[in-house]
Order: C-alpha cells, then sequence, then structure tokens
C-alpha cells in the first residue's frame, strides 16, 4: 500500500487472551506504526491497550453469549458506516461490509463435527435449535453470498468453506497469519525458566508437556492424556495446561482413571504465554477443528518442538522440518504417544530446539502485515474506483 488509508476493524473483545484477539493486536499496531489510520470497534479492550497511540478505541455495546453477540452484531451495523472509511474489516459474526476474515474457519463444518459427537437425539435438536449456532450460520452464510472479500487464515479452512457450500465459497481468500519472533524467542528459556517453573511448582528436573486452548474437546486434550498413559517415562513427564474449560471436571475424571491426575498442572491464565513456552519443552495440540493454531507458530518461535494434527491448518505455513511432528488423525492416541515419544527424547533436543525457530522464522508476523497490507490496499483501491 503506498499511501495511508483510514480502516476499522470490528471484534468483540481486543487484547492479547485469544488467538484472533492476538491477531489482531498485532496487525492494527503494525499498521498504525505504518502511518495508517486504524479505528479499533470493540466492546471490551484490555486496559493495557486503552493508550496506545497507534489506534482509536471506539465502544460497541455487546458481549458474550447469544445475547452480546446479537447486540455487538446490530449496533456494528448501525454505527460501523462504511462511509466513513476505505476499507471495514469484520473479525466475524459483526459483518460484512468491506471484508469479513473467518479466524474460526468454517462454522458448518464444526457445527458437523458436534452434531457427529451428540450422543442423543436430544443433544442433536438442541444444538440444531441452539441461537448462536443459528447466528453464527447465518452470518457464515450471509457473508459468502453478498460478495464481499471473505478471508480465512489457511487453505484447510478455504477448503472446508468449499465442501459446505460449493460455489459460493470459491472465491475465498487466504491469508496466513504470523508469530511475533521477538516476544516468542528461544532465549526466554534463559531468562524466564526458574521463574517460571518456580512460581507454576514445576521441579526442574522433569520434562513439560504444554497444552494450550480453552476448549478442550475441540482442541483434543482427551487425546494427549491417553496418549501420555501410555508412555513409560510418563512418571517424569508433566502435562501443563495453560487455558480453561466449563467441563474441566470432566477431564480432571479422565486423568484419574488414566493414572495421570498427579501428573497434570491446570493454569487457567497467564498474563506472559511466552514465560510459560520457555518453561516448557514439547507442545502438543491434538486439534480436532483449527483453522490456524496460533500457538503452533509460538511454540517454534520458542524453541518448543510440536506435535499435533493434520487437521490444524496452520501446519501448511511450515516446510518440512524434525521440531514438527504430525499426526493425521486427531483421535490416534497411539500415533501422537509415538510421535511424542521422539519429540521427548533427549537425544538431539538441543537441534530440534534449534530447527524449531529456523521453521517460525520463514513465518513472522511482519511478512503476515505486508500481506494484509497489500490485501487491503486491494479493497481501498477498488472502493476508490467505484
Amino acid at each position: 500500500m503506498g499511501r495511508s488509508v483510514k480502516l476499522a476493524f470490528v471484534h468483540r473483545r481486543y487484547g492479547v487472551d485469544g488467538g484472533t484477539e492476538r491477531f489482531l493486536e498485532s496487525l492494527t499496531r503494525r499498521l498504525g506504526q505504518r502511518g495508517h489510520e486504524v479505528d479499533v470497534w470493540a466492546s471490551s479492550v484490555d486496559p493495557r491497550f486503552a493508550r496506545t497511540k497507534v489506534a482509536t478505541f471506539r465502544r460497541l455495546p455487546g458481549g458474550g453469549g447469544f445475547a452480546g453477540s446479537a447486540l455487538l452484531w446490530l449496533f456494528a451495523a448501525m454505527r460501523v458506516r462504511r462511509a466513513d472509511y476505505e476499507g471495514v474489516v469484520h473479525m466475524g459474526r459483526t459483518g460484512p461490509l468491506d471484508v469479513y476474515r473467518a479466524g474460526g474457519g468454517c462454522h458448518r463444518t464444526w457445527f458437523e463435527l458436534l452434531l457427529a459427537k451428540a450422543e442423543s437425539g436430544w443433544a442433536r435438536f438442541r444444538l440444531k435449535a441452539s441461537p448462536g449456532h443459528l447466528l453464527r450460520l447465518r452470518h457464515e452464510r450471509r457473508a459468502l453470498r453478498r460478495g464481499g472479500q471473505f478471508v480465512v487464515p489457511s487453505e484447510r479452512a478455504r477448503q472446508d468453506l468449499i465442501a459446505a457450500y460449493g460455489a459460493e465459497a470459491e472465491h475465498v481468500r487466504v491469508l496466513h497469519n504470523g508469530v511475533d519472533l521477538d516476544r516468542f524467542h528461544p532465549k526466554g528459556r534463559q531468562l524466564f525458566f526458574e521463574e517460571i517453573r518456580a512460581s507454576l511448582g514445576l521441579p526442574p528436573e522433569e520434562m513439560v508437556l504444554l497444552f494450550v486452548g480453552s476448549d478442550w474437546w475441540r482442541k483434543g486434550l482427551d487425546t494427549v492424556f491417553r496418549a501420555v498413559a501410555q508412555l513409560d517415562e510418563r512418571e517424569e513427564l508433566r502435562i501443563l495446561v495453560l487455558g480453561d474449560d466449563k467441563r474441566r471436571a470432566d477431564f480432571e475424571a479422565l486423568a484419574q482413571q488414566l493414572g495421570l491426575r498427579d501428573r497434570v498442572s491446570f493454569v487457567s491464565l497467564h498474563p506472559w504465554p511466552e514465560k510459560v513456552y520457555a518453561a516448557c519443552d514439547v507442545m502438543v495440540l491434538p486439534t480436532r477443528h483449527d483453522p490456524f493454531a496460533n500457538v503452533t507458530l509460538e511454540a517454534l518461535a520458542a524453541g518448543l518442538p510440536v506435535v499435533t494434527s493434520r487437521t490444524n491448518g496452520a501446519v501448511e505455513a511450515i516446510r518440512e522440518n524434525p521440531a514438527l511432528s504430525i499426526v493425521d488423525d486427531p483421535n490416534d492416541a497411539d500415533g501422537f504417544a509415538e510421535a511424542l515419544r521422539g519429540q521427548l527424547r533427549t537425544e538431539g533436543i538441543q537441534e530440534r530446539r534449534a530447527a524449531a525457530r529456523e521453521a517460525a522464522a520463514e513465518c513472522g508476523e511482519g511478512a503476515a502485515v505486508d500481506r494484509w497490507e497489500a490485501f487491503l490496499g486491494e479493497v481501498a483501491g477498488a472502493r476508490n474506483l467505484g
């Protein structure tokens, strides 16, 4: 983009506590630093960013749940006037105007996965009648049919949309996410290892397997437990779960059933996830549906080998690498156990840590913002020509 343009971004939250939130913060910050005029419309803003000078924050009513989402959509439609900007980007569920970014991928694919998981006809009925799912499906279908720009973070997500909607999704654009290579860096291991291990009660001699996510069934925590239960070295291994889930008691019961409860540590939230990465040895993510798990790049950038599933769209952005093990089926506990044995072995661990960083170095957020800046330049150019 050769000139400064005025842009609006719309999302429920602004901060760094989720994948979409971290993506939005990074994109708006860097676009603002490059001289573009950026407005962020959100119902809540993390106080750490409220005084930033690279964006102007404008409040929208709304919040979580069906009622909050509906209210957010309504006020975004009324207050974010397209005529005031050269490009308006909706981070899902509030658009579309110029650009609709579906960071969560194809909701219909996820919805069908939930239906298949449902254990009774009543459970399936409740899903089909859920106002939240109906609203998200309506937004998705409307965004595709209105002919605006529809962006997803991986080709996997694009193919899911094409499988669900056919030719209506052919125009979907893929723009991969990037990672902050300064924030997530192997040097963190020297700086924060002892501090974080002590604060989380993790013995320094244990190998720590990191799992990051807050929808534990979707992210595959049950597969992690079943895989680790097969490992001979499980008594010297700690599973650190960073995130939370309203069904936590069910997962604690599963860990107890598998004889792992005293090997699992739960941390609901941490203000500095990069420090947590620095205290761990390997990340595992058998996600069942993830268009682009940003934590994949974050872990690699921090020097952690990663074991994940083929259903994680982030793997398509990474070249074949000894620090990345990919298991085709997120339910394959045997396959994940075998992959973990390879990544947890002490022989060659320093080489794999270096390879992890090397893999992430090709996926920096600067290059990702370059792609978005060029794309938004196209959007603004088309608007001005119109």
